[in-house]
């Protein structure tokens, strides 16, 4: 049965572990380590707290609202004209970008050796960033909740894209005795993605709550904008994952001149609401952006000093197939649609996993962003021949498949 767990005699692993000792490339993990070790990209690191504002308290004078930022020069020199600012996702902070959990080298490497400069970030409130502790706060996902949404959807199998998950790197181990051969041994029945696999559990080690709500968006906004106007010289492009492009549209909003491009890896969910239990196959949104794709206002061609005042329409249809969610109706602006001017500015690359529960709904913020005048470009992985891929498609196994698309996306149209 798909996704259950059972018990095995070592017998019928016996040929699966002569296989695996027989050939040269291949490893018997040991549960919490990593089967890959690679070396990262040569590097000079700078460390940076951008932002905050200092505040008197009954104490003293104090700092508050910084980020964390740090700065990654290749030693073998900057090739590319622009820097990339790498901004992470919900429940985690900027060193997904450093390390796979796989022990892979991740994107921060990758870029660096065609030459980039490199910042990666942890947004406020996650990671070194802080945060107060009256600020709402998304809770960290659960095991369970990983799993069904991040690294094992198709075990879990809630909505009709998980079915094709097949790109998480990791192995899963669980060791039995095997008293015929006097040694203990591997049963390579669980599924990967779960906690029988070390990938998994170096991964989930990294989650904790994320703070959201305007709050975190109104210093984001800011302090990417002092990040770029302070340590850059010019202009800089995000790669931004999930939660991070809100970010990253409210800071294109403030400062457009100082961002040459915005690509966004299943930027945060649908228009005016959040599908937040469609990795379980529920159909249940709630209200949420009200500007359409941030919580705090923006700068549309007509001024929208109330977002009541945005006049909106229910786009398309929620459709099943084979019995499972496949598709959300959207909730976009009425036509003539009120542009974002400043947003506009800023050209979009937006790409989406084949077996991402993003494959959902993302369309519907494309669509929101198109209306409003952006230029985006909207790319299906599978439609690019790159299939399989979850949420977390940059630590997935084809990950530097999707950061040579992002790269060649990049120079043929940035130069």
């Amino acid at each position: 049965m798909r996704g259950r767990h059972h018990d095995a005699g070592c017998e019928g692993f016996l040929h699966v572990v002569a296989v695996a000792l027989s050939s040269p490339v291949s490893v018997l993990p040991v549960p919490g380590t990593t089967q890959i070790q690679v070396t990262e990209a040569r590097q000079t690191r700078k460390v940076y707290y951008v932002g905050g504002t200092y505040n008197h308290t009954a104490n003293g004078t104090i700092l508050q609202d910084q980020i964390y930022v740090e700065q990654l020069t290749p030693d073998g020199g900057i090739i590319q004209p622009k820097p990339l600012i790498l901004l992470h996702g919900g429940n985690i902070a900027g060193d997904l970008w450093l390390n796979k959990p796989d022990g892979g080298r991740g994107w921060a490497s990758f870029f660096l050796d065609r030459g980039y400069q490199v910042y990666t970030v942890d947004t406020w409130g996650m990671g070194r960033s802080g945060g107060m502790v009256d600020t709402p706060r998304g809770g960290g996902s659960t095991v369970e909740g990983a799993e069904r949404a991040f690294t094992a959807p198709e075990r879990y199998n809630k909505y009709f894209q998980a079915r094709f998950h097949t790109q998480w790197p990791g192995v899963s181990i669980r060791y039995i005795d095997c008293p015929s051969i006097n040694r203990k041994t591997t049963d390579r029945s669980h599924k990967n993605g779960s906690l029988s696999d070390p990938t998994f559990n170096n991964f989930y080690a990294r989650f904790r709550p994320t703070s959201i709500g305007p709050k975190v968006e109104t210093i984001m906004r800011s302090a990417l904008c002092d990040l770029i106007r302070i340590y850059i010289s010019g202009q800089a492009i995000f790669i931004a994952h999930a939660i991070g492009s809100a970010y990253v549209i409210q800071a294109s909003d403030a400062c457009p001149e100082l961002v040459a491009a915005h690509i966004s890896l299943e930027g945060d969910q649908s228009p005016f609401q959040s599908y937040i239990r469609a990795s379980e196959g529920i159909n249940d949104p709630i209200p949420y952006r009200p500007y359409g794709v941030s919580n705090i206002p923006l700068t549309f061609e007509t001024p929208i000093t109330n977002p009541d005042q945005i006049k909106k329409v229910l786009v398309g249809e929620t459709t099943y197939t084979d019995g499972l969610l496949s598709n959300f109706s959207c909730i976009l602006q009425e036509d003539p649609a009120n542009r974002l001017i400043n947003v506009a500015k800023v050209p979009m690359l937006f790409l989406v996993g084949e077996a991402s529960v993003h494959a959902l709904y993302d369309h519907c913020q494309v669509a929101f962003l198109r209306q409003a005048g952006v230029n985006v470009s909207f790319t299906r992985l599978i439609d690019q021949g790159i299939s399989g891929n979850g949420h977390f498609s940059m630590l997935e196994k084809n990950g530097d498949q999707i950061a040579l698309l992002v790269a060649r996306w990049i120079e043929q149209n940035l130069g």
